[in-house]
């Protein structure tokens, strides 16, 4: 599904089963993805990575944790849901 969302641009990642493993296959504290399937089929797919910053000098904080959007791809028009 994401390979041939990615089609539709004149330049995109051709993606081969070892990179999707790599880079969108869920890893705990970093990379996070999930799919909405109806009916057996993938309709939905949604991931995003953290990136954990170190907070200088303050008293309670020691870390922020933020997450950034990935790679996105909706056939139902539920991106904003799923985000």
């Amino acid at each position: 599904m994401l390979s041939q969302y990615l089609k539709k641009f004149k330049l995109h990642i051709d993606f081969s089963i070892e990179e999707v493993e790599y880079f969108l296959l869920p890893r705990e504290g970093v990379i996070y993805s999930y799919v909405v399937e109806d009916d057996k089929t993938i309709t939905d797919f949604f991931s995003f990575y953290s990136l954990p910053s170190s907070i200088l000098n303050h008293h309670a904080h020691k870390t922020l944790n933020v997450a950034y959007s990935y790679y996105n791809v909706s056939t139902t028009g539920r991106l904003k849901e799923g985000m």
